[in-house]
């Protein structure tokens, strides 16, 4: 495979594809294969093992078309990431995740499997049922009036603590520094 020549499979008005370096002067750019559509679509795969693929207007892929829905567990389509991280990123857009059931779960080993997130906005969950939550250890950090709407029923003491240095708190949450923002929780949280 190392040895096969440089060829260009294809090169009309419509679509060019390449086998090898499409630099000229015998310059080798490190591409294996590259497609480039009349649209300026391009998909190039580099001797590096690394994938780019651009493409100008809307991408869809639609997956398990003959599978069964009734199959409970059954995978349609998996990412799966071996090292280095999987961000989606919608400069200008929004991020939808629809399904019947959502569920999150970090594996990091000594208890530093965190879930983190962060608005500059208004953050809100809504439930048409229960919402509940569960931890070895709560703290929960207002800098401004905590309301609660409804009857509320507290089992267990009821202590009360030093107030939160507002400032740096709110400093941390709105430049996104989570080092400084975890250590003011944890300071605030003893």
């Amino acid at each position: 495979m190392s040895n096969a020549p440089d060829y260009t499979i294809t090169a009309n008005p419509h679509a060019f594809m390449h086998c090898g370096p499409v630099t000229h002067e015998g310059i080798d750019d490190k591409r294996d294969l590259t497609i480039i559509t009349s649209a300026n679509n391009s998909i190039i795969h580099s001797k590096s093992g690394n994938k780019n693929e651009r493409i100008q207007g809307f991408s869809a892929e639609v997956v398990a078309i003959n599978g069964d829905p009734s199959q409970h567990g059954g995978v349609g389509k998996a990412i799966i990431a071996r090292s280095g991280d999987i961000v989606l990123n919608a400069e200008n857009g929004y991020v939808y995740i629809n399904a019947k059931n959502i569920f999150y779960n970090t594996s990091e080993e000594s208890g530093h499997g965190n879930i983190m997130s962060k608005c500059n906005g208004f953050y809100q969950v809504t439930t048409g049922n229960e919402y509940r939550l569960a931890a070895a250890r709560m703290c929960i950090v207002s800098e401004g009036n905590m309301n609660f709407v409804g009857d509320m029923m507290l089992a267990g003491n009821f202590n009360k603590g030093s107030a939160v240095s507002s400032a740096g708190f709110l400093k941390s949450i709105l430049s996104g520094n989570w080092a400084s923002l975890i250590t003011a929780i944890s300071q605030t949280c003893k």
